[in-house]
């Protein structure tokens, strides 16, 4: 069974990736938003009157305001992508959803600043994720499912710190880990599938100073003094 620091490292892990697949969801983003305004300049021109239709085949399909501003897109691209995409009342894209050519899904939420501040996705690998981005596009909170049964949610600060992290994984554990400002895990309290329910206080550097648990046979284990004190002069 991994350790309540190997269980913590991974979930560090895992949101260090998370991190890069909004770097990589920002660049999509710019793209996609890219080619529909380049191609709302291209078919600028409105029907008049209107028109009902039973059927309506095409790979591209735009759908304007009374002032004939672009307010949604619907695009199948030569990659394999699709996506939709909606735009506020001054052009802006707020909404973009979209399948990708490997199977990923995903949908991105835009505030008035053309800022992502919500992704919800599904990935390849079986991963189910929601990711809360602040105003300056920094990763502030990732809650996820993994294939294997795994759920997490994390917390980060400004800075991009992991500080808070609780998770349930596969071989039935319970962890919640708080780190400080440097992003060192200090706390940690875990239900373990053996029984065992343990809280344990780390020191900066990463050594543990204090533990107390309770074990399934009724034991209890409580030491009331530090358990790595400092040598004597």
């Amino acid at each position: 069974m991994e350790t309540i620091q190997q269980q913590i490292g991974a979930l560090q892990v895992i949101v260090a990736k998370q991190q890069v697949s909004v770097k990589r969801q920002r660049l999509l983003n710019i793209a996609l938003l890219g080619i529909i305004v380049a191609g709302g300049f291209i078919a600028a021109v409105r029907p008049v009157g209107d028109a009902t239709f039973d059927t309506i085949t095409c790979n591209w399909l735009k759908v304007v305001d009374k002032n004939g501003k672009m307010r949604i897109v619907a695009r199948a691209m030569d990659n394999g992508d699709s996506f939709v995409s909606w735009f506020d009342k001054d052009g802006k894209g707020r909404i973009l959803a979209g399948t990708e050519a490997d199977g990923a899904a995903r949908v991105s939420w835009l505030d008035k600043d053309g800022k992502i501040r919500i992704i919800a996705h599904t990935d390849t690998n079986g991963y189910a994720g929601l990711k809360w981005l602040d105003k300056d596009e920094n990763l502030r909170i990732l809650a996820g499912t993994e294939a294997d049964g795994a759920a997490r949610v994390s917390w980060l600060d400004k800075d991009g710190k992991l500080r808070i992290k609780a998770g349930t994984f596969a071989g039935g554990i319970a962890l919640i880990g708080v780190s400080d400002q440097d992003g060192k895990p200090r706390i940690a309290a875990s239900t373990g599938d053996n029984g065992i329910a343990i809280v344990q206080l780390l020191d900066k550097d990463g050594k543990l100073r204090i533990a107390a648990s309770t074990h399934a046979d009724g034991t209890v284990a409580l030491p009331t003094k530090d358990l790595t004190p400092p040598k004597k002069p």
